[in-house]
């Protein structure tokens, strides 16, 4: 990141005006020093506010210093953010940050009683050590087939899958914070009846023994809790707790147990402890999260007169929107906690009269491609008609691996979007993944093979697309044949690649960009071997891409390119950050340490990297939205069996159970299903109580999906959006819109003129398709010259002659771009070539033939390459039944792929004749093979211009050079030879044309004239509609066959 420059620092802060509060908050400040208290508010009462006015007024009105208060939030986001807030608020100057996680004041303490012990202080194991851990410990048992003994429903299979390593984190953490050793969790097993829980303490009892002696001086989050309840019972707190006299807990209901025992020992030292929060938020459940905590908080603490208070009204929404998050939340268990329900909206009456936006919508979609078009429209009206900023939206969905697809499709319609990098892993994002695997080839930790080299061309840090690397690839592979060699064009990727300058011959800006990525390759190599650290290595990689300058200029534009170089700067600054903490915790620890525990990783890490600041909507989960407010909020997604998921948290290793055994209710019979459903209406509650002014509800309505009963919740009123004939609110429609307007004759003239006008603003603020110089239907036209001279002969191909009957200008496309050679056409040639050289008339010699150069034929996966084997075998079979028939009847093979020219006025005709045989009566057939659909009726057969140009062919006596050597011959017609699927109980079928007599030759003749007149013209007549079932290159086509945009 660059330093632009200083500001002058500005006198300190006298701090800002106080917040307004109701009477229930002010009885908050009014609590006397020393006493405890729970403070329960509904969504929106106002809890941030109450707690950033208590330590204010603690500061200011009771003589406390900011050292002796301790706001703990359960995020590092949220304390970041408040620490903030209270910054502003207090205005003087404290030695450390007021605001922070309870892993941070517990990473203190503890790093405080190592130094005071003279040891040194532990570092933290982040969730992706963890998991990476436990996945390589897994993966051990499973090579060499040791390890605990599971039960047969935690087989192989199951052990290997993410989901299992989250429950064995979960049952780790939960024993951690109870105190469970390995043992208890044996004896707890057994007498249970818990054989999963016998096999994970033996388990656990492998992992500490591992983890001892390769990480012994890290702990995870939960240990480092542990450790700091512990140091604080010894009276060990050091300078983090030694003056501390309040904490005040925000969000109490995320709080685990071990947030709670540490809660608990500083209230042992006589601390005062204030927690604020709402069990019918809480979005913690399933990861150990204790909603019941703020009705126990008394019991837990071990401070029986802690005081309990609740905020009675609330100040986010009005009443519709208040009465909606009500009714969601009546249905949860209570978690020993009500009277936050009873508060009522402090608007009062029906709202705010003057606003135009329904507090409540609901939108149905045909399909999720309409429910995002649906969405963008309605937070476009929200922006453009209504004046609410970007960042004052979100977009919650119920599951995380949606997001970045989500954002996408958002951006793609012009609604800018942005995301949290902490919410996936590094690997995951686009630039970050394109970084570390340059580093990763450069230093040898992952080999250079084909499937690489195309990555990392294809990828932000090589530049090219796919067509410039297959033009790289022609380059490589002409110039090997140049030289007489034989390797194929993968091989020479590979080598040239891993060889600084074997791209310099190349002289084009596709050789030179990759030229550019073999010698960072190279450079990286060398810096690796030289004890570079992963930082500098990645610094390495960024500088040598010259990215930085393209993508912050492609940042400080609009756009979706400037979404996209957004997310991508997001990405690499916090693959740095990354880098930096790892180098800082592990210094002289080798760059792949760390390449291992990130590409390797499924846990993200948690980040506060710096990221882009534009105004954006947020897309995130129930979660990401803690402590937020916005004036919309979607909630999208909203999917019978989605949202709400009753699926059963914990089924393979039961850790909530563990903790209900710990807790004195193992023998009590709950239902967990309701638990689960308690658990996901939380989370709707969440996202539903975040908004302001309007919450939009989102599903796909089908057949095959169906919305969610979370709908029913929706007030009465509420309005459902008529998404099938809304049209997107976006710049692009809009051009599209008036370019039709412009060009239709039904418009009047003062319409048109309008639309004119509107356009020519359009296209002073250069946005795409205004501008008429970019219409094709205005363009000049490039030449009248025809193809063909009027003197010059016209090459017309047999195998062509047919798709220019059908339609010329498709045949003149193709003649002209090309045609794109695919796997299929690859494979045709392959059996043809087979069908000429096998030795054998049986299978195996025609699939040895085949097999012999299968390695020629590119697959994009394996089990495409397998697809296409069997399809080959089937190809083969047909091939040899054939070839068997053909020599049990006698027949010759006069020639195989027989190239002749013949000229008819002013076409003269090249071809190449798969097969001529002719049989023992001296009829001679024509052959040609064809390895496709084999459905072909005979009266297109008859009039087949291929087969009727080689019989003209034969007729015309260039193929006498090989008959007449045989002895008499006669005609016979020709064939068409289909071998992927056989008929009358044969392999393969034939379709038959008859023997041309002269009227019919002469008719040939006469199509093969009007071709060639045709294909010399200098215009190209084609149908505009396109049978979309017909070819696959339609969209290619119609590019070029259709009327200008501009038009109706």
């Amino acid at each position: 990141m660059a330093i632009r420059g200083f500001r002058q620092a500005t006198a300190p802060s006298s701090g800002t005006s106080p917040l307004p509060l109701d009477a229930s908050q002010r009885a908050v400040l009014d609590l006397a020093d020393g006493v405890s208290a729970a403070v329960i508010g509904a969504p929106g009462s106002g809890k941030t506010a109450t707690l950033v006015e208590l330590v204010a007024h603690r500061v200011e009105h009771r003589g406390f210093a900011p050292e002796e208060l301790l706001v703990l939030t359960s995020s590092r986001t949220t304390a970041t953010r408040l620490r903030d807030i209270l910054a502003l608020r207090i205005g003087v100057p404290t030695n450390g940050p007021i605001a922070r996680t309870v892993n941070s004041l517990a990473f203190e303490i503890v790093g405080n009683a190592a130094r005071a012990a003279g040891v040194d202080a532990p570092r933290l194991a982040t969730g992706g050590d963890q998991d990476s851990d436990l996945a390589q410990l897994i993966d051990g048992h499973l090579e060499d087939g040791s390890g605990p003994s599971w039960p047969d429903q935690l087989g192989p299979a199951v052990r290997r899958l993410r989901g299992f390593r989250t429950e064995l984190r979960e049952l780790l953490g939960r024993s951690t914070e109870y105190g469970v050793t390995p043992q208890r969790l044996r004896a707890l097993g057994i007498e249970r009846d818990r054989p999963e829980w016998v096999a994970a303490a033996d388990f656990f009892a492998d992992y500490f023994s591992v983890v001892s002696s390769s990480r012994s001086n890290q702990l995870d989050s939960t240990e480092l809790v542990q450790f700091a309840i512990a140091a604080l019972g010894r009276g060990e707190g050091g300078a983090a707790v030694d003056r501390l006299r309040l904490v005040i807990v925000d969000d109490l209901q995320e709080a685990t147990r071990s947030t709670i025992g540490l809660l608990a020992a500083l209230a042992a030292r006589g601390v005062s402890v204030i927690a604020l929060g709402d069990p019918d938020v809480a979005a913690n459940a399933f990861r150990g999260g204790e909603p019941d905590s703020l009705a126990r908080l008394g019991i837990l603490l071990d401070l029986p007169h802690l005081v309990t208070l609740a905020l009675s009204s609330v100040h986010r929404q009005e009443p519709v929107l208040r009465e909606f998050t009500r009714r969601i939340t009546d249905r949860i268990g209570t978690a020993g906690a009500f009277g936050q329900r009873e508060a009522r909206s402090a608007a009062g009456g029906s709202g705010d009269p003057g606003s135009r936006l329904a507090p409540v919508l609901k939108v149905f979609a045909e399909s999720p491609a309409r429910q995002w078009a649906a969405i963008a429209r309605q937070l476009r009206e929200r922006h453009l008609l209504d004046g609410v900023d970007w960042n004052r939206m979100a977009i919650v969905v119920r599951s995380g691996s949606s997001v970045p697809q989500i954002a996408r499709a958002l951006a793609l319609a012009e609604v800018p979007t942005r995301t949290s990098v902490g919410g996936r892993a590094l690997r995951d994002d686009h630039a970050a993944r394109g970084l570390l695997t340059v580093v990763d080839v450069g230093v040898g930790r992952t080999p250079l093979d084909p499937t690489i080299a195309a990555e990392l061309l294809l990828g932000p840090f090589g530049g090219l697309d796919k067509l410039a690397v297959r033009r790289l690839r022609l380059a490589l592979r002409a110039e090997e044949l140049a030289g007489g060699g034989t390797r194929s064009s993968d091989e020479l990727l590979v080598d040239a690649l891993g060889a600084p300058g074997r791209f310099a011959t190349i002289d084009h800006r596709v050789g030179r960009n990759a030229d550019r990525l073999a010698r960072t390759l190279d450079a990286i190599g060398v810096a690796g071997a030289e004890g570079a650290t992963i930082e500098e290595l990645l610094w390495l990689a960024w500088d040598r891409s010259g990215l930085a300058s393209e993508w912050f200029a492609r940042a400080t534009s609009a756009g979706i390119a400037a979404d996209e170089a957004n997310r991508d700067l997001d990405g690499v600054v916090a693959l740095f950050t990354a880098a930096k903490r790892f180098v800082e915790r592990q210094p002289g620890t080798a760059a792949q340490v760390f390449l291992d525990g990130v590409l390797d990783a499924e846990v993200p890490e948690d980040t506060l990297s710096p990221q882009s600041l534009a105004d954006a909507v947020l897309v995130t989960t129930p979660s990401g939205t803690v402590g937020l407010e916005f004036d919309v909020v979607v909630v999208a997604a909203l999917q019978d069996g989605v949202w709400p998921n009753l699926r059963l948290r914990g089924s393979l290793l039961s850790p909530q159970e563990l903790v209900r055994v710990m807790t004195g209710l193992g023998d009590v019979t709950l239902d967990e299903r309701r638990q689960v459903r308690d658990d996901e209406l939380r989370m709707f509650a969440l996202a539903v109580s975040r908004a302001r002014r309007q919450v939009i509800l989102a599903a796909v309505d089908n057949e095959d999906e169906s919305a969610s009963v979370l709908f029913s919740l929706a007030p009465a009123e509420s309005e459902t959006v008529e998404t099938a004939t809304q049209r997107p609110l976006s710049l692009r429609a809009l051009t599209g819109r008036l370019r039709r307007e412009l060009a239709t004759g039904r418009r009047t003239p003062a319409e048109r003129t309008a639309a004119a006008s509107a356009l020519a603003l359009l296209a002073r603020e250069r946005i795409p398709g205004a501008d008429p110089e970019d219409w094709h239907g205005l363009r000049e036209v490039s030449t009248t010259d025809p193809v063909f001279a009027a003197d010059e002969q016209v090459p017309v191909s047999p195998s062509r002659l047919e798709a220019f009957e059908d339609s010329p200008v498709d045949w003149f496309i193709d003649s002209v771009s090309g045609t794109q050679s695919s796997t299929a056409m690859g494979l045709g040639t392959i059996v043809h070539w087979a069908m000429e050289t096998a030795t054998d008339p049986t299978v195996d010699a025609v699939w040895g033939a085949i097999e012999g150069r299968w390695g020629e034929l590119a697959f994009e996966s394996p089990w495409l390459a397998e697809q296409q084997k069997r399809a080959a075998r089937i190809l083969a079979a047909g091939v040899a039944e054939y070839l068997a028939d053909f020599a049990r009847e006698g027949k010759v093979l006069v020639g195989a792929e027989s190239r002749f020219s013949i000229d008819i006025d002013r076409a003269t005709v090249n071809g190449s004749i798969d097969r001529v045989e002719r049989s023992a009566d001296g009829s001679v057939v024509i052959v040609d093979l064809k390895t496709g659909n084999p459905i072909v009726p005979q009266p297109k057969i008859d009039a087949h211009p291929q087969l009727g140009t080689y019989q003209l062919a034969y007729v015309q006596g260039v193929l006498d050079e090989f008959l007449d050597e045989l002895g008499e011959h006669r005609a016979g017609g020709a064939k068409l030879l289909f071998v992927k699927k056989g008929t009358r109980g044969k392999l393969y079928r034939e379709g038959n044309q008859a023997p041309l007599d002269e009227q019919q030759l002469e008719g040939f003749r006469t199509r093969i004239r009007q071709a060639a007149i045709g294909m010399a013209a200098a215009a190209f007549d084609g149908a505009l509609d396109l049978d979309a079932w017909g070819s696959f290159d339609v969209g290619a086509k119609k590019l070029h066959r259709v009327r200008s945009v501009a038009s109706d």
